[in-house]
């Protein structure tokens, strides 16, 4: 096999591999599933680039036909693709979509009537010139059609990235624009410069969209912090079905929250009221996770704290009452600690109360507002609290 040949099937083989791992990947995700297309047809048609027909031999009407819808199809999945990720992205979805659909009518356009040419003159469509760009004869009449076409997606993603919701977001879009011209050059360069011009729009394209999965990676750590550590730790472990589907299980639940909390509050300014809580939230947290405890809720002053759940655990009672007896030893001892050295009023002395029941209860995912939410609902719940 010629050289050049070969750096066909490796630029063809890049292409469709890429598209491969994002179906593979996100494939229940749409923009993923239209930039799969995109490189699958970029790939097919890198791939029948070494084949050569005349007019006249065997299956030359196939192979150009098939060449250029290709191209036009790798065009149209490309800017399905950016105009799915836009207008999930953009504050102007309305007009951007509007921006991307004449884009990809224009682009239509400029598809069939490369095949229309192909039909009324395949002696001169076929030609290519032997400098660096190959087209020749009327075959530059279709390349501003071409270029208005990506000229609108350009603006669009231009109104994209000034109103953009998620700043994330702009690193594979710029990619996108930056990836573009090398990846459109195929259409006009000589054949020899294609797979290099291809394989350097693909790498572009491939660094920012490794660049955007980091980002979205390092928000999913940080994440993670907003759900107790033993929910993030199921996740990661079972994945999302498995990790937050229903089931009932016995299990025990402990509660406490401050006495004397509201007046305390209610005298004191608000940033020492935070800080106070945030040192307490931190106490209860390492006693919690001591006993085998995970911290479900803070509300005020108040702490869920389940235990044998997510995880389960034969001695959850036990635990359950050593966690309560801790927590109301040293929590105590950290008030008086507080109120000491604050000087708060001895009238209204905060303190700790704590709730323990065991009981069958309902754990995994409720869906409200728009998000997922760990619960456990029962009558260890509603008994602890009380």
């Amino acid at each position: 096999m010629p050289v050049d040949d070969s750096a066909f099937w490796v630029a063809a083989m890049m292409a469709v591999g890429i598209g491969g791992i994002f179906m593979w990947t996100d494939w229940r995700n749409r923009p993923s599933r239209a930039l799969a297309l995109c490189l699958g047809f970029m790939g097919l048609r890198l791939a029948l680039a070494p084949l050569t027909y005349l007019p006249g031999d065997p299956g030359f009407w196939a192979y150009q036909i098939g060449c250029r819808v290709c191209e036009t199809g790798a065009i149209l999945a490309g800017q399905e693709w950016a105009r799915r990720v836009a207008v999930d992205t953009s504050r102007m979805r309305r007009t951007v979509g509007v921006i991307f659909r004449v884009a990809q009518g224009i682009a239509l356009l400029y598809g069939l009537s490369e095949i229309g040419y192909l039909l009324i003159a395949p002696g001169q469509a076929v030609l290519e010139s032997q400098g660096l760009l190959r087209i020749q004869g009327l075959g530059w009449a279709f390349v501003p059609v071409l270029a208005v076409s990506m000229l609108l997606a350009t603006i669009a993603l231009i109104f994209v990235l000034i109103t953009r919701r998620d700043p994330v977001e702009s690193v594979r879009l710029r990619a996108l624009m930056l990836a573009s011209p090398f990846l459109l050059a195929s259409v006009a360069l000589a054949r020899q410069w294609i797979p290099i011009s291809v394989a350097i729009g693909l790498l572009i394209f491939l660094s920012g969209s490794v660049r955007y999965l980091i980002i979205q990676n390092q928000r999913g750590q940080s994440m993670r912090q907003f759900v107790p550590p033993e929910v993030a730790r199921l996740l990661s472990a079972q994945g999302l079905e498995q990790a937050m589907r229903r089931e009932r299980r016995v299990l025990s639940v402990v509660i406490c929250d401050l006495r004397g909390f509201t007046a305390y509050a209610r005298e004191r300014d608000s940033e020492e009221v935070v800080g106070l809580l945030e040192r307490y939230y931190q106490l209860v947290g390492s006693v919690a996770a001591e006993c085998h405890g995970m911290v479900k809720d803070h509300a005020g002053d108040g702490v869920l704290i389940l235990v044998g759940a997510p995880l389960r655990d034969r001695n959850h009672a036990r635990h359950a009452v050593r966690l309560a007896l801790q927590l109301s030893r040293r929590v105590s001892s950290f008030l008086a600690e507080t109120q000491v050295d604050t000087q708060v009023n001895t009238r209204a002395p905060l303190g700790i109360g704590v709730g323990v029941a065991t009981g069958p209860t309902t754990i995994g995912a409720l869906r409200g507002a728009g998000r997922l939410e760990y619960a456990a609902v029962g009558t260890a719940v509603n008994l602890a609290a009380r």
